[in-house]
Formats: structure tokens, C-alpha cells, sequence
């Protein structure tokens, strides 16, 4: 539903069709775009005198999303359902010693970047449920979605965001050489089975490092994104200084997404929750990224 509000009434996690008057700002001059950065949102409530918004796909006056849910649900999950089936494929090549490309996970992430402008609400909450035959794709679109939804908010630049988003489809490739028996344990893990956990990075990272052509950031994600601020990360317990932000933003999307989803044997943590326990969580994360991420989700309001 298309409204039209006055510039004052303005706020970050609305979809702007169309600015009233000239406009002189590169990145809002674009026609339609999710405002995202409070910044932004400053500069319009100061500058104009009325906008356009979209509530279906972005948040109405009262910070409530609008618009047809169920129509939106539908269409997330067939976004979800094409882009397991695309990972599917790429990580049984890599399984089979076969060579993969960036090329190749191209359409997964255009597909998740057009789904997160449209209704990140929507789609970040559909791929919460996952079960335990989906966890493992649906956890790598996940982190792809956030990735991209936090990079984007952050004002990297788009070159960037795309390649970031590939690293989060590929971060966890290395669990792939790890028993399914393991991986869906439901019990405390024993020390054989942590250590072969904890190996996932760095088996990742020979297996990406194989491939012609492959990203240094997808690489670098891969390796480090179970690496901490204070040093006591793994596998290779980097100082904070020798932690990229690429590999920081992964460790806050992987963490996040972890203890948001629905699983079977395990209920959910709430985003405020979870947002709590990991800024509880001294020496871990980024402290500062950490709470950009925080807004990052307010803006989208995600449950």
C-alpha cells in the first residue's frame, strides 16, 4: 500500500517509493530503496516536505510492517526452497572433489539480496525454522541473508556486500568432511567430537582454497569466523588486532542466527535475547559492531 507521510514523521525500516521535490543526495535519489540508516532518515525528516512510502514492503507510521504477509511468506520460502536446491548442488560437487566458482553461487545471492530489499522481516523469519535435514543450507542462507542485510547497513560497497554474502553461503563448508551423527548430536559433545568441530574452519579453507578464482574474503570468512576479540577463538586464536572486519561481521551473523533458529530439540532465543546474551558475552565480539548490528535489526524490526 502506497501512503504518503509527512518528512517529520520519516523513520528508518520504511520503503521509500518516491521523495517529493529535488533531491540532490546520490544514494537517496534513487527512486525506491529500504531506509535503513537513521542518518538517512535525519536527512530526509530535514530536507523534504513529504514521502512516499510503501508499507507492504517496509514499516508503516506506527513501526508496524504492512502489507500481505502470507503473499510475502510464500514468496520467501520460494526464494529459499530455489537457493538450497542451487547450494545443495555446489556443496555436493565440492563433496565429490569437484571444482566449483563464485559464478556458480551467483544466483543464490542475487536471489537472497533481492528477498532482503523487498521484506527482510519476512525472510530472515522464515529461514529461522529449520529442520534437522534443512539445518545446515538454511543456516548458510541465513547467515548469506544477514551478511548482506548488515554489510549493506554498515554502507560498505556493493561489490563488497555481494562477495560477503558468498562468504556466508560458503563459511561452514568444511563441516561437509564432518560425520552427520556429529553434526545433529543433540547431547554434550565429547573431546574427539569438539576437536573435529573446531576443525571445520581450516578444512573449509583447504577445500575453498583449491578452487580457481575463489574470493580472499570468502576465504578469510571461512577461515575466521570463529575467531574472538579476545584471542581465545579458534582454530588459529587470532589477536583482535589480526581479526578483519569481514571475518567479525560473519562471527556476529553465524552466532546470531544460531540461537535465533527453530530447531527441533532446542527452542529459539528471542533477537532481544540473543542480542543480550552476545553483548553479555565479554571478549567474544566486536562490541561496537556488535551494537550497529543491533540497530541494524531494529530498523527491520525482526522478531
Amino acid at each position: 500500500m502506497l501512503k504518503r507521510v509527512e518528512a517529520r514523521q520519516v523513520r528508518t525500516g520504511m520503503f521509500v517509493e518516491a521523495i517529493e521535490g529535488a533531491w540532490q543526495d546520490p544514494f537517496l535519489s534513487k527512486r525506491r530503496f529500504l531506509l535503513r540508516r537513521e542518518i538517512d532518515a535525519q536527512k530526509l525528516r530535514k530536507s523534504m516536505t513529504g514521502v512516499i512510502i510503501n508499507t507492504s514492503r517496509g514499516l508503516d507510521i506506527d513501526g508496524l510492517p504492512g502489507g500481505n504477509i502470507e503473499i510475502d511468506t510464500k514468496a520467501a520460502r520460494e526464494t529459499i526452497q530455489k537457493s538450497m536446491q542451487v547450494l545443495e548442488s555446489v556443496f555436493g560437487r565440492l563433496q565429490h572433489g569437484d571444482g566449483i566458482s563464485v559464478d556458480q553461487v551467483a544466483p543464490v545471492i542475487s536471489s537472497v539480496s533481492k528477498s532482503i530489499d523487498q521484506n527482510p522481516t519476512v525472510f530472515l523469519s522464515v529461514t529461522r525454522l529449520k529442520s534437522r535435514d534443512e539445518a545446515t543450507f538454511l543456516h548458510s542462507i541465513s547467515v548469506s541473508a544477514l551478511m548482506i542485510l548488515f554489510s549493506r547497513h554498515l554502507g560498505l560497497d556493493e561489490t563488497t556486500v555481494q562477495m560477503l554474502g558468498t562468504a556466508g553461503l560458503l563459511h561452514d563448508v568444511g563441516k561437509l568432511e564432518i560425520p552427520l551423527e556429529i553434526l545433529n548430536k543433540e547431547g554434550p559433545l565429547d573431546e574427539d567430537e569438539i576437536k573435529m568441530i573446531r576443525d571445520h574452519p581450516e578444512k573449509g579453507h583447504a577445500i575453498l582454497s583449491r578452487q580457481e578464482g575463489m574470493s580472499e574474503i570468502v576465504l578469510d570468512v571461512c577461515l575466521n569466523h570463529h575467531e574472538r576479540i579476545d584471542g581465545k577463538g579458534y582454530p588459529r586464536k587470532l589477536s583482535e588486532a589480526q581479526v578483519s572486519l569481514h571475518a567479525r561481521i560473519a562471527a556476529i551473523c553465524d552466532v546470531y542466527d544460531a540461537i535465533t533458529s527453530v530447531r527441533p530439540y532446542r527452542a529459539p532465543w528471542s533477537a532481544s535475547q540473543a542480542l543480550k546474551w552476545m553483548l553479555g558475552n565479554e571478549g567474544h565480539f566486536d562490541r561496537r559492531l556488535l551494537k550497529k548490528f543491533a540497530l541494524c535489526l531494529s530498523v527491520v524490526a525482526v522478531a
